[in-house]
């Protein structure tokens, strides 16, 4: 067997076949007839859609809404109401206020989490509700500030008089001060310092105060708005958007994960080190296959354990699921997880939100495949290298690390390779900026995966690696749209 350096950096697993040894990966491309040759292009089965398709028709028809609610503020504002400075402050008011109050709704039903959207389109959602929280705060911000110098303006007294005026005289815009202040203290908890600080934990339950900001702000819209206490129709359809929303929620976030919680009973099995920071966590169940889990989608855990009971996290599966078995990998990276490691038994029980997220096979298109993992983020991967149905020439399984010590479940890569399901590519070093210091430039990818522009690539890690990784396959000339990607961030 070659055992002659590898282009890029690293050695690959043995092929089906040979014997537990390292070498090189050109024995992977001689296995073709022809390493130019173009792979099939479809798989079939695809949805009607794609991913990147469904959320473009998704923003489209929030920005049609967006533009009604404009147009509902221009046909109900008059050019005889706007005569001066104050005036226009005071419809400014009225404008941010509309369309903040339609964006608060949008955040709300992104987090909903519609399982249909969900395994279409996954992280996206959040990646979106995240995007748009800075455009929501702006939009409230406006609004407060024109209300208080409109007024102001108009009245002839200073800003703290007409506030402290107006919270006596309306108790709605009092109600309406507390979901922004409530709304302001998640925006700033959102901002990436101050969300390193807080954690996971206590960030995600700041966040929890978006519901109660919401309904609060819904009902000073329908009590104060002008274009609500104005029109009926506009008001009845505006209430009935917000209970539809507000019933997605109460029944996707709360009833289904506690009726799914008194039906599939599950508990800790067992749990597996598969590295000193690293343990696999087995988790037993009543039907679990009617969860639907996929290979790549993850759960909210909330392990009923001593220290670990009162906070939920994040995983990704880490194996497809079994009739009756769920397993997921965790690496201690934090207290959090390494506590777990401390604190958790078989028999104790867990309590499982989702499947979420489309981060799954079924995004493929194409019969080829390269799956590029980094860290944790080789846990969904590798959950989604079972379910391509491919052999060691259709699916390469590269797992980026620094140095051999911090690859992640080489043994079970491995054999999946001997049973010839795939190939697996460690590409080990530091990034450089030329091709002989970077193990990721794209002339070492080609030269490695002479069939680069024909695979689909399915990306998970930290958004750093992430973010390099997509740059360098474009480098190289894959196109977008055959690559999806999941972070590992918050």
């Amino acid at each position: 067997m070659d055992t002659s350096p590898s282009p890029l950096g690293a050695v690959a697993g043995p092929r089906s076949g040979d014997t537990e040894t390292t070498g090189s990966i050109y024995p992977f491309v001689r296995t073709y007839p022809n390493p130019h040759a173009k792979a099939p292009q479809d798989v079939d089965g695809r949805p009607m859609l794609s991913r990147l398709a469904l959320s473009t028709v998704l923003i489209v028809l929030g920005l049609a809404g967006g533009v009604e609610m404009l147009t509902l503020w221009w046909l109900q504002t008059p050019a005889s109401r706007v005569q001066n400075l104050s005036e226009e402050l005071i419809m400014g008011a009225q404008l941010t206020g509309l369309l903040g109050g339609y964006l608060l709704l949008i955040e709300v039903a992104l987090m909903a989490r519609l399982p249909w959207l969900e395994r279409r389109i996954g992280s996206w959602l959040a990646s979106l509700h995240r995007y748009l929280g800075g455009y929501l705060m702006m939009l409230l911000t406006m609004h407060v500030t024109f209300v208080l110098a409109g007024y102001s303006l108009s009245l002839g007294k200073p800003v703290n008089a007409v506030l402290l005026g107006i919270l006596q005289t309306y108790p709605d815009v009092l109600i309406a001060t507390i979901a922004y202040l409530l709304l302001l203290g998640l925006g700033l908890s959102s901002i990436r310092k101050i969300r390193r600080r807080l954690g996971y934990e206590r960030w995600h339950a700041i966040h929890l105060v978006a519901y109660p900001a919401g309904v609060l702000a819904f009902f000073h819209e329908i009590a104060m708005g002008a274009q609500f206490t104005r029109n009926m129709i506009a008001r009845d359809t505006w209430t009935v958007i917000n209970v539809v929303v507000l019933a997605a929620v109460l029944y996707h976030r709360f009833y289904l994960p506690f009726r799914r919680h008194l039906k599939h009973r599950l508990r800790i099995s067992h749990i597996v080190a598969e590295a000193p920071d690293t343990i696999s966590i087995y988790i037993t169940g009543i039907d679990i296959d009617q969860l639907n889990a996929q290979g790549g989608q993850y759960f909210r855990w909330r392990f009923l354990a001593r220290g670990c009971w009162y906070q939920t996290h994040p995983f990704s599966l880490s194996a497809h699921p079994t009739e009756n078995t769920l397993r997921l990998t965790v690496k201690g990276v934090g207290a959090y997880t390494r506590r777990l490691k401390r604190r958790l038994r078989p028999g104790q029980r867990v309590l499982a939100d989702g499947p979420y997220g489309a981060f799954t096979a079924f995004l493929r298109r194409r019969r080829r495949v390269l799956l590029i993992g980094g860290g944790v983020g080789v846990t969904p991967l590798r959950a989604i290298a079972e379910t391509l149905g491919g052999n060691e020439r259709d699916v390469i399984f590269a797992q980026r690390a620094s140095t051999e010590h911090e690859l992640l479940m080489v043994d079970e890569l491995r054999r999946m390779q001997r049973q010839g399901k795939l190939t697996f590519l460690p590409i080990l070093g530091r990034r450089g900026k030329t091709a002989r210091e970077d193990p990721m430039h794209p002339t070492r990818l080609r030269t490695a995966i002479p069939d680069l522009r024909e695979r689909e690539v399915f990306i998970c890690g930290s958004p750093g690696m992430v973010a390099a990784t997509v740059k360098t396959l474009r480098r190289a000339g894959v196109q977008r749209r055959y690559i999806h990607t999941e972070l590992f961030d918050f």
